[in-house]
């Protein structure tokens, strides 16, 4: 009896009286923190058969996980909880306490931070475009947000290539869309009946909506219109030998790369690796300039006098996608002697031993 009496009280406590709290991290709500007192005696084995979370008005529970934690119970929810709707906790089939995620402040916004690559002429077989965000975005959502538009008239449809699930960094902060690369492939159906997302002589843009919510459900501050014009297609791996390497001038010097031409911005600072003569590991920064046509390294603490080497994985792609070895469109009918598979290129250079 004095058990059913105390769950009719707690069943009737008002939303301001049950005490249940937010936990946040990174301004998402991921787990809600359920007073002792408002549950009663429960042990850690039932939780899951006893409590559950659901949606305001709705009867099927959210997923998640309940907890013990000093005299609370913590639900962490398998997906951070929506702002603006309203949560109910339940136990044993009665519904305990509310609480509602506050919306954000009007002005609290993400925002598109670049769209690379950087240039506004691009090969005619540009092969991926790279979206920066300052926060993580709602997933599966670029088919509706982003589009392309040629000379200003015509939007073009399915250009950019449908992966589910969309390829995104571990924070969902970075986005890369790829070119359809069927139709950037001669002599695959897809190109000989659709032709190449974009052709040499035309001006785009690649427009992204203000209307694309990020995980919390806020818009982005405003649309974004990436303007350029396409150029002869690029069929020629990248060549290392070209390229000017300058060794430091003294210990506090970066070492500088120019390539003479750009590079896939995604792949630039995960490919080039600098080692001593015996084979370490040279801990340091790399910072791209001249829009990914050029790259410089500082170690994190110095040059010692000697010899480096320049390591770069021969992965390593231009903007159509060449990369160290061969090409991305090749005749597979023809021997090219010129491929190669080395997994890397070296290139030595030295640092003297002269004051800064």
């Amino acid at each position: 009896m004095i058990f059913f009496v105390y769950l009719l009280t707690v069943a009737c406590s008002s939303p301001e009286e049950t005490g249940i709290k937010i936990r946040w991290h990174e301004k998402r709500a991921v787990a809600l923190s359920i007073p002792g007192q408002l549950l009663g005696p429960i042990s850690a084995n039932s939780m899951g058969q006893q409590l559950s979370v659901r949606l305001a008005n709705r009867e099927t529970a959210i997923l998640g996980s309940f907890r013990q934690e000093s005299d609370e119970v913590i639900f962490t929810p398998l997906i951070p909880f929506t702002r603006g709707l309203q949560y109910s906790v339940w136990l044993n089939g009665k519904r305990v306490g509310d609480t509602s995620i506050p919306t954000l402040e009007a002005d609290d916004k993400p925002e598109l931070l670049a769209i690379y690559p950087l240039q506004d002429s691009l090969p005619e077989n540009q092969l991926k475009i790279y979206l920066y965000f300052s926060r993580p975005m709602r997933e599966g959502q670029s088919q509706k947000y982003v589009s392309l538009v040629k000379n200003e008239a015509d939007t073009l449809p399915g250009v950019f290539l449908n992966l589910q699930p969309e390829l995104w960094n571990a924070e969902r902060t970075i986005l890369t869309l790829w070119l359809d690369p069927g139709r950037i492939k001669r002599d695959l159906q897809p190109n000989k009946k659709l032709g190449t997302p974009l052709q040499a002589g035309n001006h785009y843009q690649i427009v992204v909506s203000d209307a694309w919510p990020d995980q919390q459900g806020a818009t982005l501050r405003k649309s974004t219109t990436k303007v350029f014009v396409t150029t002869a297609r690029d069929s020629l791996s990248p060549k290392p030998v070209k390229w000017k390497v300058h060794a430091p001038l003294n210990r506090l010097k970066p070492l500088d790369v120019s390539f003479g031409e750009p590079f896939d911005h995604g792949m630039l600072t995960e490919t080039l690796h600098v080692f001593t003569e015996k084979g370490s590991v040279v801990k340091g920064k790399w910072q791209l300039q001249d829009e990914e046509r050029k790259a410089n390294f500082t170690p994190a603490g110095g040059w010692t006098s000697g010899t480096y080497i320049l390591r770069i994985e021969s992965r390593l792609e231009d903007l159509a996608g060449n990369n160290l070895n061969r090409p991305f469109d090749r005749d597979l009918t023809r021997n090219d002697g010129s491929l190669t598979a080395e997994p890397f290129i070296d290139i030595h250079f030295s640092v003297l031993n002269t004051p800064p």
